[in-house]
């Protein structure tokens, strides 16, 4: 039976709409290059926190500079920018990464961790931007880009391979805010950067009639977090001269498998006389904290409320925080300065080393990533190109330090850009080796809480060191032989050594 003129017409158009249905699906036609060879089109990117679109929580500060920068590019170069929708908090972001990653339908620029990037996720799913650093910054004087970027961040944050996967524009610090009126009340002076010196500001503050120290020591997720903070700031420290040989595993920082061979080693544990010098230490500290610390804390906010309310000289919280006092409005001047590290006036275990930045590091919400073409089919050369061009236009010292700055939660790592006043002190924290030493407390959940509870029995003098000291030993014991077992490892290799 032949087919008539009109319903092969029909026919034709039918495929002729699938053709571009299925181009559609697949991205193809949201990747074009003018006739000079250069990128004409769409860059997508999942940028988090600085997200014009990125999901508010309730009282959160809505980011705009990308935005603007997006639209200064655009007139620019004619390539639009556009800024995928936040996931709410119920959905898994890893998971949602390699879900459209084995679809080939990753974001083109999407936010990661460095430590994500260089083992959670496949090999092939991100570029390595490496071979893009020694390119000249159009937007920086045709300097090399790399001149531009954190040179201690970028060589600590590479892969095994060397390759580096994450672009990273600011650093999550954690510091003493502290109340600057307090402490000239007091005739501080200097701001504290070893633990005597601390303790001794704490003294000045006590005698002048202010509560030293704000401390959470509730079952809370705050109160857990300042015990595992002191125990990274002291460990590592007092372990500084053994890191290297305490990476066990070959990896450019310690591993879980690392932390459990240190437990079954004897290094890590009560058995250890300079593992359990830090609890003695904390409880002498506890003399200058608020006399109901064993309270609530509002949320994971109370040691910042005690403090706005202009009585408390001192308390422990992230970089995010200056943003959350700044907005409380607090009725005396304040400022944040780098947790004191333990000095050999501290304790018989303690060196010279600076551990200031073993809390924190480059992990909070400028870390882009670009997606491979396995990952992301829209990638062609040319888009690729223009890629490159636009994290190039905003790592910048000035658009860095907008982008950073909007928020006031972060530390930007630009060379040339400069932090928030009131987190000016952290700065000098981006240039610090990513060195962490936690010490084995917070293996597993049940480990971290049952030492947690152990803790506070000592030091509200409920339980003896020993008796806390017993606690330790078994649940490091019983967290290491769980993830031995779960993860079949054979650590023969370095136990019989």
């Amino acid at each position: 039976m032949r087919m008539s003129p009109i319903k092969k017409m029909f026919f034709v158009f039918l495929g002729i709409l699938l053709v571009v249905a299925l181009a559609g699906c697949s991205g193809i036609n949201s990747t074009s290059t003018t006739a000079n060879g250069k990128f004409k089109g769409t860059i997508t990117m999942y940028a988090g926190n600085y997200s014009p679109t990125a999901v508010l929580q309730a009282n959160q500060k809505p980011a705009t500079e990308l935005k603007k920068l997006a639209d200064e590019y655009y007139k620019k170069t004619g390539v639009k920018i556009e800024f995928i929708k936040g996931l709410p908090a119920s959905q898994d972001y890893m998971t949602w990464v390699r879900t459209k990653a084995a679809g080939g339908q990753l974001p083109d620029v999407i936010w990661s961790q460095w430590y994500d990037a260089n083992s959670s996720l496949a090999q092939g799913t991100l570029q390595d931007l490496s071979k893009y650093y020694k390119q000249p910054d159009p937007y920086a004087d045709n300097k090399p880009w790399s001149s531009l970027l954190n040179s201690q961040i970028v060589s600590e944050t590479k892969a095994p391979n060397g390759s580096s996967y994450v672009l990273n524009g600011d650093y999550v610090g954690t510091a003493t805010f502290y109340n600057k009126d307090a402490f000239k009340k007091a005739g501080i002076t200097t701001l504290p950067e070893t633990w005597s010196e601390f303790i001794d500001a704490c003294k000045k503050l006590k005698a002048a009639g202010y509560t030293p120290f704000s401390w959470d020591l509730a079952s809370t997720p705050t109160g857990m977090d300042r015990l595992t903070w002191l125990s990274r700031l002291f460990y590592t420290n007092f372990y500084s001269s053994e890191y290297k040989q305490l990476l066990f595993t070959g990896n450019e920082t310690m591993t879980t498998e690392d932390q459990v061979i240190a437990i079954k080693k004897g290094i890590f544990g009560p058995k250890n006389k300079k593992w359990l010098a830090l609890y003695p230490i904390i409880k002498s500290f506890s003399q200058y904290w608020q006399k109901d610390y064993t309270g609530g804390d509002s949320n994971g906010q109370g040691n910042m409320l005690a403090f706005v309310k202009g009585n408390v000289g001192m308390y422990f919280d992230g970089s995010w925080a200056a943003s959350q006092i700044a907005s409380a409005k607090p009725s005396f001047n304040w400022g944040s300065f780098k947790n004191p590290y333990p000095d050999p006036s501290t304790s018989q275990y303690a060196t010279n080393f600076d551990s200031s930045a073993s809390i924190g590091g480059p992990s909070s919400a400028f870390q882009f990533a670009v997606a491979s073409q396995k990952a992301d089919n829209t990638i062609t050369p040319a888009k690729e190109k223009a890629i490159i061009d636009w994290l190039m236009f905003i790592t910048t010292p000035e658009h860095d330090q907008s982008i950073v700055n909007e928020l006031g939660q972060y530390v930007p790592t630009v060379k040339g850009a400069q932090a928030i006043p009131a987190l000016k002190n952290l700065s000098a924290l981006t240039n610090k080796p990513l060195n962490s030493v936690f010490g084995g407390i917070n293996l597993t959940e049940e480990e971290q809480d049952a030492i947690y509870r152990a803790f506070q029995s000592y030091i509200t003098g409920d339980v003896t060191l020993n008796q806390f000291a017993q606690t330790c030993d078994t649940q490091m014991n019983q967290a290491a032989d769980k993830l031995i077992a779960q993860n079949h490892w054979d650590l023969s290799k370095y136990l019989n050594n």
